[in-house]
């Protein structure tokens, strides 16, 4: 991999990757539409890329530069259909951490396209899905007799400011279930 982009990298939650990401030896691009990502970039010693999703070429150009973009800027629902449209014209990997239907949903729906052009599109990476998905299947494998799941979780620290802003807009849209899949 010739380099990965952290997108939305001066929020909370993208900060907290970020500074992990260093912690690691890991040296992604930050990059925002503000000029605090710039800050954030220097101040853990890493390279900066400022661009509004707004503007396509910008973005296209961005992501020329990397093979895959983390994108943590929510809410998702108005960023992750534009940045995997950039990432469909570019052949840039993309993954996200939602937990919003409608952007798991736009992004099956591009399933075809990404085969295409070779690039994988995986909304979700973040704590709500793919790891409890990753749980359900280990208690599964450790448990096979089992018919049913219901994982429940704990915490002692708060909503990030942008997962309380989501959940606020997806009060509106009512509850779904995923069963079998679907």
């Amino acid at each position: 991999m010739k380099n990965w982009m952290i997108y939305g990298a001066n929020g909370y939650t993208g900060k907290l990757i970020a500074q992990q990401a260093v912690k690691l030896g890991l040296t992604p691009i930050l990059a925002g539409r503000g000029a605090a990502v710039k800050e954030l970039a220097n101040t853990l010693g890493l390279l900066a890329e400022r661009f509004d999703l707004q503007d396509t070429v910008a973005t296209r150009q961005a992501l020329q530069k990397v093979d895959l973009v983390l994108n943590c800027a929510g809410p998702f629902s108005a960023t992750a259909t534009p940045m995997i449209r950039a990432c469909l014209d570019s052949g840039c990997h993309y993954l996200d951490i939602t937990g919003e239907i409608g952007v798991f949903e736009h992004a099956q729906q591009q399933h075809a396209s990404a085969e295409k052009v070779g690039i994988v599109i995986c909304p979700g990476v973040g704590f709500d899905v793919i790891p409890t998905d990753c749980v359900a299947a280990a208690l599964k494998q450790a448990l096979p007799d089992a018919t049913q799941l219901a994982l429940g979780f704990d915490s002692r620290s708060s909503l990030s400011p942008g997962t309380a802003k989501t959940s606020v807009e997806g009060l509106a849209l009512g509850g779904k279930v995923r069963q079998n899949g679907q």
